[in-house]
């Protein structure tokens, strides 16, 4: 993915700093230091977790380009990185854009609640996000990985009426994992 160009970049200067203040981030302040989420209250999370879940791909680049770049594999108090909430929120290009940039790791990295990238992405019913993560992963595991409780992402899309996905799943090789309480 490429930055905007010049023609857009006073246009996202401005949506940025305007939507950093909405969001409650001081556009000229620290821009890698966490807060509480004005969308999820509960969490404390960067800026840049922020952009990603709300699909902000401008906004991820700008935060790069304003000494955020840190932040890209930063967690949120949950221990959701940016990669795992773009997938959760079905941002695909944010998610591309991540791995492109230095986030290949967290594709696979769980949050505090052990759940996958892949399983948020099922139990939201990312199914492009889901086929990606699978394509970029690669092997059957990561639709066969639990989160700590055991509930697989079939389990989650199950759970959340997501027949699509669930029978995706089932292609992909879900219904072969003997090691977990779940299909």
């Amino acid at each position: 993915m490429q930055a905007p160009d010049r023609s857009d970049q006073v246009l996202s200067e401005q949506h940025a700093r305007a939507w950093l203040r909405k969001m409650g981030f001081d556009p000229d302040g620290d821009l890698c230091s966490p807060q509480p989420s004005k969308r999820n209250p509960e969490v404390v999370s960067t800026a840049m977790y922020e952009a990603c879940a709300a699909g902000e791909l401008d906004i991820c680049f700008w935060l790069v380009g304003h000494g955020a770049a840190k932040t890209l594999r930063t967690s949120s108090s949950s221990g959701a990185t940016p990669m795992f909430i773009a997938c959760q929120e079905g941002h695909l290009e944010v998610a591309k854009w991540l791995l492109e940039v230095g986030g290949a790791e967290d594709v696979r990295t769980p949050n505090s609640n052990g759940a996958t990238p892949m399983y948020a992405a099922c139990q939201e019913g990312r199914l492009e996000v889901a086929k990606w993560l699978l394509e970029v992963v690669g092997g059957v595991e990561v639709v066969q990985t639990p989160a700590s409780d055991g509930a697989t992402p079939m389990y989650a899309a199950c759970q959340e009426g997501h027949l699509e996905i669930a029978q995706w799943l089932l292609l992909n090789g879900a219904a072969n994992n003997p090691g977990t309480m779940h299909v």
